[in-house]
């Protein structure tokens, strides 16, 4: 009886080892094979039928702290105070705007064609260029409102313009990481593409988005200057990329980067705007038309016409054709590697309160 006891103890005992071990050894193995490929709740040895294989949810971007990008004057300050509107705001596709106020300025260039000419300093100068400048004239911009503070990059344009474009059967980049470049300035941009950026991003926005008029481009560029530029009587490709093989006024030659730079590489204006002078040259709203000395309360230029203005010159450009006054004519469908925009927005209507930037907290 005591042998037979004994016997059925030691059989028991046997199993349960076996068991044991057979259990561990399983376990150990199925850690291995989890420590190649991922924990269970990072990468399943075996997916649900059916389930699928979906990348991680990236989170948003959180936007910056207004202050620390913006640098209003106090001019924009008090203006925005006066308004009871931010000084400055970033929009859904991360471009940012700064108040610009209302106000009055001399449209034009203070100096002669022939002293423009002679301060290019190039054999083939010739006053005519800068005829169009003139005669210089009083212009009162009655309201206020946004501009961006850099040139429209190429991420802000794929993120608006990220569609399929049936004709060409090409599909544009369906999201701003898939962008080459996306700090750099959308180029080859047709006047009538960028008037339809500006569409596309209103309708997404809930507000007006536009390209600026002339008049709202120079005295933005200007910034409450008179100078050639809005930094000074003379260029330097330390502040403005243009062509450094050529030199205005008293300039000295610099830096020919040969192509355009990403936005912002440069210092702003006083107004906090970025590359008015240089980078890529910028399509304006209007059509063009010769100026007269009469005064002009906010002007919108001609209603017929077939060539569109462009502002601010490139990085191609001598300097003398960054200047703040300097005008360029060209036929709305022309694109280059050299010509971009930025936009304006208008300020939220008091009727309509949905259409408010954000509150800066």
């Amino acid at each position: 009886m005591w042998v037979r006891s004994a016997a059925v103890f030691f059989l028991v005992m046997t199993f349960s080892v076996t068991v044991d071990v057979r259990t561990s050894w399983c376990r150990d193995a199925g850690n291995a094979q989890r420590s190649r490929t991922g924990s269970p709740s990072d990468r399943p040895l075996v997916l649900a039928a059916g389930e699928p294989d979906k990348p991680p949810a990236v989170p948003a971007k959180p936007k910056a702290d207004i202050s620390t990008w913006a640098k209003p004057s106090p001019a924009q300050a008090a203006a925005a105070g006066k308004l009871g509107v931010p000084v400055a705001f970033e929009n859904s596709v991360g471009m940012r705007f700064v108040l610009i106020p209302a106000g009055e300025f001399i449209m034009g260039s203070r100096q002669t064609p022939a002293e423009t000419a002679a301060d290019c300093a190039m054999p083939n100068a010739a006053p005519g260029w800068f005829i169009d400048e003139h005669p210089r004239h009083k212009v009162t911009l009655t309201k206020a409102f946004y501009m961006s503070i850099h040139e429209v990059t190429n991420a802000s344009y794929a993120a608006i313009n990220a569609r399929p474009d049936k004709k060409k059967k090409q599909k544009q980049p369906e999201t701003p990481a898939e962008v080459k470049n996306p700090a750099g300035p959308a180029v080859k941009v047709s006047w009538s593409n960028a008037e339809k950026f500006c569409k596309d991003m209103s309708s997404r926005e809930k507000r007006n988005y536009a390209l600026p008029t002339e008049a709202q481009w120079e005295y933005a560029c200007r910034a409450g200057t008179e100078t050639p530029f809005s930094f000074g009587q003379s260029a330097s490709t330390d502040n403005a990329n243009y062509h450094g093989d050529y030199i205005y006024g008293k300039g000295k030659k610099g830096i020919n980067r040969g192509k355009a730079a990403p936005v912002g590489s440069m210092p702003p204006n006083a107004w906090g705007l970025y590359d008015m002078h240089g980078n890529v040259s910028e399509w304006c709203a209007d059509r063009y038309s010769k100026y007269t000395s009469d005064a002009a309360t906010d002007p919108t230029g001609p209603e017929k016409g077939n060539e569109r203005l462009l502002r601010g010159g490139s990085w191609r450009s001598y300097p003398g054709a960054c200047r703040s006054a300097f005008r360029h004519k060209l036929s709305a469908g022309t694109t280059s590697e050299s010509i971009g925009f930025r936009v304006i927005c208008t300020l939220p209507s008091k009727a309509d309160p949905k259409k408010d930037p954000p509150k800066k907290k």
